[in-house]
């Protein structure tokens, strides 16, 4: 069944059957953003027909990173500025659409002719999107990718975090490790300057209350900062990669061992640090 929740004044959750990803609202009478629309043209087209009363002079869509689940919903929303940090528009295009393609193979699902968006508005570090009653800050995150944003509505205490802090998906690094922890650690500092309520992911459940988003938070940081550290001292040591594969295998996450479920993930993110090591130490 189709279903938005409203969570917070002025702030809606749309969840798709895809990878329980998140679509975020946020509504004035006299403004709308949307972020990360999805998934499936079923879905997008009964969010069309949600939004088709809601004729403002101020319309957006913000695209948290240029990941191929995240950007499915432009053509559906043509009226819309498109925004999106600046680095979006130097991703791998080509190797997200053959993305969007075999997830649409695997989920049989018939899409049309997709075109990789155009982007009306970018940004550096911070863009502010002004509405009559309330304002978005729109906040560079990079480390899930370099073109990650934050979405952050200061007086409702709410930020939408991309495929980051998420409880459904590792924290899984496509950019850079160091820049992933800096931006752990300035969520953390939001979440205690405008008091936080709620952490909305790409994908996932909504973090409430500080106790939990600041658990999320603690939890990523110390697996980053432990692979990474881990990796850097036995880079030094002068083992070998395959070694230092091995010892990072072991690693914890969550107060546990690595799963196998999620062991293609950590091993993806042990090969990117294990290259950062040394570019560092050489």
């Amino acid at each position: 069944m189709f279903e938005i929740d409203q969570f917070q004044d002025n702030c809606y959750l749309f969840k798709s059957f895809y990878w329980f990803l998140n679509s975020g609202f946020y509504l004035e009478e006299d403004g709308w953003a949307v972020i990360d629309p999805g998934f499936s043209p079923s879905e997008l087209m009964q969010l069309r027909e949600y939004m088709k009363d809601k004729d403002t002079s101020q319309k957006y869509l913000i695209y948290t990173h240029s990941d191929f689940d995240h950007i499915t919903g432009g053509y559906y929303f043509p009226e819309a500025q498109k925004v999106a940090q600046a680095s979006f528009e130097h991703c791998s295009k080509d190797a997200q659409v053959e993305h969007l393609r075999e997830a649409d193979e695997a989920c049989e699902i018939e899409r049309p002719d997709f075109v990789f968006p155009s982007i009306d508005v970018t940004f550096e570090d911070k863009l502010d999107l002004q509405f009559p009653k309330g304002s978005i800050s729109l906040l560079a995150a990079p480390g899930h990718t370099r073109d990650s944003l934050f979405v952050l509505i200061k007086d409702k205490g709410v930020l939408f975090s991309g495929d980051t802090l998420s409880d459904n998906e590792f924290p899984l690094v496509m950019y850079n490790s160091d820049k992933y922890i800096e931006t752990l650690k300035m969520a953390k500092s939001l979440v205690e300057k405008y008091d936080l309520k709620y952490v909305v992911p790409g994908h996932g459940s909504i973090a409430k209350g500080s106790s939990e988003i600041l658990k999320r938070i603690d939890v990523d940081i110390d697996y980053l900062e432990n692979l990474t550290g881990q990796a850097e001292d036995l880079f030094f040591q002068g083992l070998a990669t395959i070694e230092i594969k091995d010892v990072l295998k072991g690693m914890h996450y969550k107060g546990d061992y690595v799963g196998e479920e999620l062991m293609p993930a950590h091993e993806r993110n042990i090969d990117l640090v294990i290259e950062e090591a040394g570019d560092k130490l050489c």
